[in-house]
């Protein structure tokens, strides 16, 4: 979004930022009770809720959720033909549903077709002028449902939707398996499917032979109002995602999560206003390049794959997230062309082995702000990540977080130290589940004596972990930390223990 800042910190936004729709529609809902509210409190005997002009009523109706607006039509016949017309969010959303489905095929399938009925009877014999602001389809649906998709797809491109959802989760096991039933393979998302209907099968075919991705008026007219598109679970190819890059002029946000028969994706062009990709858990994906882009952010989750990254001069941040040791260590030589990278999140599968030769890491000078995650065991050794924290020269912020704690050890030795260059800049340090083990000790030791300028150090200790014998809930880490570092740090430093 043009215009808007940095956050002042890893997870939480600043005060100054613009507001984000969810916040903007949340501010109006809250408006909206207490004007209702005090039309009720003023006269409770009188209906003065149907009384309001339709442009309000139309409004008060655009905020709501489709399930919301269909309820509201038993308030009175006006607002019955009123929520037929006027919602502009249209978020199909059953997967509550899911968790009793799942061991039960025939009710699975009832609540399928259910589903469906629910789609088509709220879309077709309504909307007339009205266009819609979000389209969300949210449920158990595969490629036996590929027409109805296609349908309620077309139908939300007409309307110049801006917000497009296809999450289709899977509620049987057996289902996420390569060689499940066909009939249950996650839905196809074709080109036909995108195209405008209204032009020639000759146009349609020279259009997809076009490797150019430039945009072509034989694309649907509705992707030029795109301008966020989430993608959970489906089948869509590379060659796809860039020809929609392409002609969707407006387009911000992609998230790509879990999808199939995506083997290669490039992104490229100053044209494209693509700011945000998020892409997770993509099996098929072999290879990435990102390059000479308007991109903002970019994360990838859960795939140790080949990366392009170059000339990008407004990303300003990245997150890589589920990936091993090394190949967090090869993205970094990509990610320190990037001049203006200041938000930097790393999620480690495992603690790198202690007798790893781990070579010098690339200077990564603008970034201020740096979160490490990384899995709990045993009492695994973390001065590795000092080198981590070291390629960030100019660091204001770091947040460290021991995900998942489980088998904790937490035995007598000797701390290790760490003798590594100072940290200029680096003022407040952040450990979530500290367990109090020799390994956290240490960490947080090399950083009161390295952060020459370090303000403040809040520790989070760690309120459970897995054991052999199940979950535990725990006390002593708190009481660890307090023995560990109360009254024991520097005078400059302000110790939060929460």
């Amino acid at each position: 979004m043009e215009g808007e800042l940095m956050p002042a910190s890893m997870d939480s936004p600043s005060p100054n930022r613009l507001r984000s729709d969810s916040e903007a529609e949340s501010a109006d809902k809250i408006f909206l009770t207490f004007f209702i509210f005090l039309l009720v409190k003023l006269n409770p005997k009188e209906d003065r809720i149907s009384c309001l002009p339709e442009d309000v009523i139309g409004f008060i109706l655009s905020l709501l959720t489709s399930r919301e607006a269909q309820a509201t039509c038993l308030l009175s016949r006006r607002w019955r033909h009123l929520s037929a017309c006027r919602v502009t969010n249209l978020d199909f959303d059953r997967r509550e549903l899911l968790d009793e489905m799942k061991d039960n095929p025939e009710l699975a399938e009832k609540e399928r077709e259910r589903y469906v009925e629910w789609v088509d009877n709220a879309l077709y014999p309504q909307y007339e002028g009205y266009h819609l602001r979000r389209f969300a389809l949210c449920f158990d649906l595969n490629i036996s449902y590929q027409s109805h998709i296609d349908r309620w797809i077309i139908f939300a491109l007409a309307k110049q939707v801006k917000v497009l959802q296809l999450i289709f989760d899977p509620t049987s096991m057996e289902d996420l398996m390569n060689d499940c039933d066909p009939n249950h393979l996650p839905y196809l998302l074709g080109r036909e499917t995108l195209m405008d209907v209204d032009v020639g099968c000759s146009q349609q075919t020279s259009c997809l032979n076009n490797f150019a991705f430039s945009p072509s008026s034989s694309w649907h007219v509705g992707l030029r109002y795109l301008e966020e598109l989430t993608f959970h679970r489906i089948t869509v190819e590379g060659e796809l995602i860039e020809q929609l890059l392409a002609n969707c002029p407006v387009l911000e946000r992609l998230t790509l999560n879990d999808a199939f028969g995506l083997d290669r994706l490039r992104v490229s062009g100053r044209s494209l206003k693509l700011k945000y990709l998020l892409m997770t858990c993509c099996a098929d994906l072999e290879c990435v390049e990102i390059f000479d882009t308007n991109l903002a952010s970019f994360t990838i989750m859960g795939m140790d794959i080949p990366m392009c990254l170059d000339k990008l001069p407004h990303m300003s941040e990245m997150s890589i997230i589920g990936s091993s040791w090394g190949f967090v260590h090869a993205a970094l030589f990509f990610l320190s062309s990037l001049s203006c990278l200041q938000i930097l999140k790393l999620d480690y599968v495992t603690s790198p082995d202690e007798k790893w030769h781990i070579g010098q890491l690339p200077k990564l000078p603008s970034v201020k702000q740096l979160k490490v995650s990384v899995q709990g065991y045993g009492d695994a050794t973390l001065l590795p990540f000092t080198l981590v924290i070291e390629a960030c020269p100019s660091l204001r912020s770091f947040v460290f977080e021991l995900m998942r704690p489980s088998e904790m050890l937490c035995r007598q030795r000797e701390l290790k130290r760490v003798v590594r260059p100072s940290h200029m800049y680096l003022k407040e340090v952040e450990f979530y589940n500290y367990y109090g083990r020799p390994c956290d000790h240490e960490l947080v030791n090399y950083l009161v004596e390295n952060a020459i300028a370090l303000e403040k150090l809040v520790v989070n200790p760690c309120e459970e972990a897995y054991f052999s014998d199940g979950m535990k809930r725990l006390m002593e880490p708190r009481e660890r930390a307090l023995q560990q570092l109360k009254g024991k740090l520097p005078s400059r430093i302000e110790l939060m223990i929460n």
